[in-house]
């Protein structure tokens, strides 16, 4: 019903946001020791869900207006401390693998998604998007 409502090709729906996003990780390969890129203003879900799958969270800076995930902040962190080797990226600093990007719909306030989604499929990250507070809203005529 959910990727009816909004047109996603995926959509993981469940009792609770946290298990929706636990079961998001781990159909994208997240494992133990892997690190996530997130933001640091969110619901506890976000970070319960990846310490879940015993990766860890990486924080990026939010926008103040849409208080979601930083476009410039992620391509920063990325150009400055990851590295790509064949198919995927990781930290320069801890060596671990950095297997997602999760950034959140803050309040109903979409993030800018279409920049993060763009900077995500340059570095090959897979996207995941905590959309549990942002059903009903829209970018560019999408939900």
């Amino acid at each position: 019903m959910v990727c009816n409502f909004t047109g996603a090709k995926y959509a993981v729906a469940t009792v609770n946001g946290t298990t929706a996003l636990h079961t998001a990780l781990i159909l994208s390969d997240v494992s133990a020791q892997d690190e996530v890129i997130t933001q640091p203003l969110t619901f506890v879900a976000t970070c319960n869900a990846i310490s879940y799958v015993g990766a860890r969270p990486i924080f990026i800076d939010v926008d103040k207006d849409t208080m979601g995930m930083r476009p410039k902040s992620l391509k920063e962190f990325l150009k400055k401390k990851a590295i790509k080797r064949g198919n995927f990226v990781y930290n320069k600093n801890t060596g671990n693998k950095i297997s997602a990007c999760l950034p959140m719909h803050t309040f109903g306030f979409p993030c800018r998604i279409e920049e993060i989604s763009q900077i995500c499929k340059d570095w090959g990250l897979p996207l995941i998007e905590d959309a549990a507070e942002s059903l009903g809203s829209f970018v560019s005529g999408i939900h």
